[in-house]
């Protein structure tokens, strides 16, 4: 038996914890993600022939195209796929893993003035996808997935987690986020006249490539606008939050666990003028 046919089997079995609501499915979506680089790369390789050598050699070419953070998360899976090959007594023990070292290092915010240039100069369904969630946080992933019929207008606030079909990784991800002035405005221009199983939104895979795909056009893009994605919308969004609030406050708009230290690892961040602004006054 190798590689390959114990990462099918391990898939099968994720699958069935899917079903039986154990595991989320967009989690099993991205282990079946990972899972095929994985047989790629070492589904050839019988179970009991396994070394730590094969793992060293996989992580070195790996590194050389993908960063830290990528291998680590893709050793990862592979460590649970052999544990519960180690479970289910189809493999002695698991050889030590490499240790790959991710650095945490915070990278600046682009400036404000970036994120503008996208409000300003792309299309307006683009860029009104793109200050929503500059203005309420939420992730690309759902942001697709909301329907016109996940706002309440009683309370003005967007329900994420709220359907059957609308399942989230972790319980906290479930929550209600308030909508200011500005995101009822662009809430409304979007959704007017649809039913409420539309989603008014692009798909994150399609605004990615927009983004990218305008850099690339325009002769005046801003030298930080390259590196900006959809994602780096929701770390502006924890980062202004952040200067105001508490990280409690930040947490349940993040859809983040009570003291998840995810939160300042991962979304706040600081940018040039911030950092300027702070030292201003300072004196003896």
């Amino acid at each position: 038996m190798n590689i390959a046919n114990i990462i099918t089997s391990w898939l099968a079995f994720r699958d069935r914890m899917c079903t039986l609501d154990r595991v989320a499915g967009s989690t099993v979506a991205n282990q079946r993600q990972v899972a095929g680089v994985l047989v790629a790369n070492l589904g050839n390789i019988e179970i009991a022939d396994l070394r730590k050598s094969h793992l060293d050699l996989y992580a070195g070419e790996r590194l050389l195209s993908c960063k830290p953070v990528t291998v680590s998360a893709e050793l990862a899976v592979l460590r649970q796929v052999l544990n519960w090959a180690v479970d289910e007594q189809l493999l002695g023990a698991r050889p030590r893993f490499p240790t790959i070292s991710v650095p945490n290092i915070e990278k600046p915010l682009p400036g404000d003035e970036d994120y503008l240039w996208f409000l300003r100069t792309m299309s307006v369904h683009h860029a009104n996808a793109l200050e929503f969630m500059l203005l309420t946080g939420l992730a690309p992933h759902e942001l697709e997935r909301i329907h016109v019929g996940d706002f309440d207008p009683l309370q003005r606030e967007i329900i994420i987690g709220g359907r059957a079909d609308f399942a989230v990784k972790q319980e906290s991800r479930r929550r209600r986020i308030p909508l200011n002035g500005r995101a009822r405005s662009i809430w409304v221009t979007w959704t007017v006249g649809l039913i409420p199983t539309a989603a008014p939104f692009p798909r994150s895979d399609a605004l990615q490539k927009a983004m990218r795909r305008h850099v690339l056009d325009s002769q005046d893009a801003p030298l930080a606008a390259d590196g900006l994605t959809p994602k780096m919308m929701r770390k502006w969004f924890a980062s202004k939050i952040a200067s105001e609030q508490g990280e409690a406050v930040l947490q349940r708009l993040l859809g983040h666990a009570p003291g998840s230290p995810v939160t300042r690892r991962h979304y706040i961040r600081t940018n040039a003028s911030q950092m300027e602004t702070a030292v201003r006054d300072v004196c003896l």
